[in-house]
């Protein structure tokens, strides 16, 4: 399990309550708050002047929705986010399916789960972030990122890996075979398509 560091976290939602309650909660989980806000352009303002390791967000704020803003802010630099969402608008977040969106709560929130999705968002947006080293072009990394996905849910389910040690597989096949990540994905996902193939026939 990889341990986790201290994240510069965003929040943002237009109900306070549930904004404590976050605030508290990743406080307590060891993270720093640079600011809790309720407004789409207290976002965009507050990510203008220092840019957060994670931003929490509910949908609806009276501006704009978070999702909105989310986009806004990570235009030049995408900034990894957890959207927070009552089960009435998980249809909007999940057809939004950005990539920077890496991970979503339905309200109410139970606590217990905040914890490992702030660390399965923090070891996503750290594989994005070698991407986009690997890749320059920012539009070239958000697709390789979703082949990338495929890839490790293929590793996952097939020997039975967690996330982490799927995309760690994958950085050992590729270190080994001389291959950048995007090929090795791509090679294990024509090589599943090829045995369903087979196991059709």
């Amino acid at each position: 399990m990889m341990e986790m560091e201290s994240l510069k976290i965003l929040i943002a939602h237009n109900n306070s309550e549930t904004l404590k309650l976050i605030q508290k909660a990743a406080c307590k989980l060891g993270h720093q708050i640079i600011d809790a806000v309720q407004t789409g352009e207290a976002m965009i303002k507050v990510c203008s002047g220092q840019l957060p390791d994670l931003v929490i967000s509910g949908v609806r704020m009276p501006d704009m929705d978070g999702i909105r803003a989310l986009t806004l802010i990570g235009k030049e630099t995408p900034v990894p986010g957890i959207i927070v969402t009552p089960k009435s608008d998980l249809e909007l977040v999940e057809t939004a399916a950005l990539d920077h969106i890496m991970a979503w709560l339905v309200e109410p929130i139970r606590m217990v789960d905040l914890g490992p999705t702030i660390l399965l968002v923090h070891r996503r947006a750290a594989e994005f972030a070698e991407l986009r080293q690997e890749n320059q072009d920012l539009r070239v990394a958000l697709n390789d990122r979703k082949i990338i996905e495929k890839a490790k849910g293929i590793l996952m389910k097939t020997a039975g890996l967690d996330e982490g040690t799927a995309f760690r597989q994958l950085q050992k096949l590729s270190s080994r075979k001389r291959m950048k990540l995007i090929e090795i994905a791509q090679a294990i996902i024509t090589a599943e398509g090829a045995f369903d193939l087979v196991q059709e026939n």
